[in-house]
This record gives C-alpha cells, sequence and structure tokens, in this order.
C-alpha cells in the first residue's frame, strides 16, 4: 500500500532533536559522503509522504522543511513524536530520526500501512528491541504518549509495550534489507565510519 492510498492524511517527521553527547557536534551538521547526514532520511521521508516537517532544535543544513520544536524540555524523542502529532491532528506520522540513513521508503511505508490497517503504532523491532524513530504512528497515539510523558516517562520501548504496537521483524523485516544496515543510528563516530563503509 502506498502512502497517497491510505484513509487518513500522513505527515512526514523528521527528528532532529537530541544532544550529540556521544557524537560531540550535532548530527544535523555531520556529513555523510558530502551530504549533511540528515538529508538522507529527509530524501526517504520524502518519497513517502507530501507534507513534511522537521522537529527539534537542529535542522538539517539545505533542507527547506517547516522546522517545528518540541513542547517538552528533556523528554527526548518521545516529545519529538508528540509535538509532531500535535502539529498535524488528526493525521498519520511516517517518522525518521536525523541519525538513520539507510532507513528506507518501501519500510516507512509498510509501517504506514500498518497505521492504515488500524495499528496505533508500528515500527522494526530487532535484536529484541523497538526502533520507534523509523516507524509510523496514529492520531491514536497522542493521548497515550501524552499521559505517558504526564507520568514522567520518556521511554519508548516500554511504551510499544505497553500499546501493542505492530512489529515489523523477523522475515518482513529482512525483506527490506539487511537490518543491521536499515536500522543502524549513528550515534558516535565509530558509527559514522561504519556507516562510510556501507555507502
Amino acid at each position: 500500500m502506498s502512502a497517497s492510498s491510505t484513509p487518513i492524511p500522513a505527515v512526514a517527521a523528521l527528528l532532529v532533536g537530541g544532544a550529540s553527547r556521544r557524537m560531540g557536534e550535532s548530527k544535523s551538521e555531520i556529513e555523510l559522503r558530502g551530504r549533511p547526514l540528515g538529508q538522507w532520511p529527509a530524501a526517504t521521508l520524502a518519497g513517502v509522504c507530501e507534507q513534511r516537517i522537521q522537529v527539534g532544535s537542529a535542522p538539517v543544513p539545505g533542507l527547506d522543511w517547516r522546522c517545528i520544536d518540541d513542547r517538552r524540555d528533556q523528554a527526548g524523542p518521545a516529545a519529538g513524536i508528540e509535538a509532531a502529532l500535535l502539529y498535524a491532528p488528526g493525521a498519520a506520522v511516517v517518522l525518521c530520526a536525523v541519525d538513520t540513513p539507510f532507513v528506507s521508503a518501501p519500510l516507512l511505508t509498510a509501517a504506514l500501512a500498518c497505521i492504515a490497517a488500524g495499528s496505533v503504532a508500528a515500527a522494526p523491532r530487532h535484536g529484541g528491541q523497538w526502533h520507534p524513530l523509523c516507524g509510523a504512528c496514529s492520531p491514536a497515539l497522542l493521548p497515550r504518549l501524552g499521559a505517558w510523558l504526564d507520568g514522567g516517562r520518556r521511554d519508548l520501548q516500554a511504551l510499544y509495550d505497553s500499546i501493542g504496537a505492530t512489529a515489523i521483524e523477523g522475515d518482513t523485516l529482512a525483506a527490506f534489507g539487511d537490518p543491521e544496515r536499515l536500522l543502524l543510528n549513528v550515534n558516535e563516530p565509530a558509527d559514522l565510519l561504519r556507516a562510510q563503509a556501507l555507502l
């Protein structure tokens, strides 16, 4: 199913927040093969949704998408998801983090199709861990996410377990590519070297 055939509108959200402590510099400023790191997942999101935003305090250079701020301080990526859902009431949100250069459009489209079929959230799960920052979520997630954050919680792993999120895993995930490459997060300099070697 393509994003354009879903019965609800969808907005793509590139999450550009985070302190980047392990990297030592803003991930939005880092380059991968001569391009800002965030332009890689942005190009993928552009193939899934026509409406696109950046969420967070470190916009990607050269990306002319509207940038909105998180509505909570020090609440991590969960606050970015909340901000995206609040920005587009009634719309599904397709998510990608700024540091996930190899996420594919078919994977994100599959997550969005799960939302169209009634899932509250859908994301890859690999190695026993959710990867909620390269998936999709329904407007129905907003009140549950808001309550989670109001209670001082920010762990998306536990949230996705508690809401019964749809997991894209096993052979289904592998059909989109090697999960180790597909879900690579560039969190520190060694990860950047690994990403460069995978190109």
